[in-house]
């Protein structure tokens, strides 16, 4: 196993904050163990689909579906003090 630093990129999102939606993008940094930077990068999506918190916020009607590119993918010396970032958001592009 290798350790993967993932940096994700997500754009058009219409999130839910506090009862304002807004159109946003967002980037993430995911931290994961894995055989190949295709696995790491499969697990981090599958990481952020997960993220329930993440999810209930998301508003997109279904003929506006939200996107999820990898923006890097790099085997990285492993260190246990790496966590996930959180979600960095900025106003979405497609908004």
């Amino acid at each position: 196993m290798a350790f993967f630093h993932i940096l994700v990129q997500g754009e058009n999102f219409l999130i839910d904050q506090g009862g304002t939606q807004s159109w946003m993008g967002f980037f993430k940094n995911v931290y994961v163990d894995a055989g190949t930077a295709d696995e790491a990068s499969s697990i981090a999506v599958s990481r952020i689909a997960a993220d329930a918190a993440f999810r209930a916020s998301v508003r997109n009607p279904p003929d506006r579906p939200p996107e999820l590119a990898i923006e890097e993918a790099n085997e990285i010396e492993h260190d246990p003090a790496l966590v996930d970032s959180g979600f960095s958001f900025f106003p979405s592009q497609y908004a």
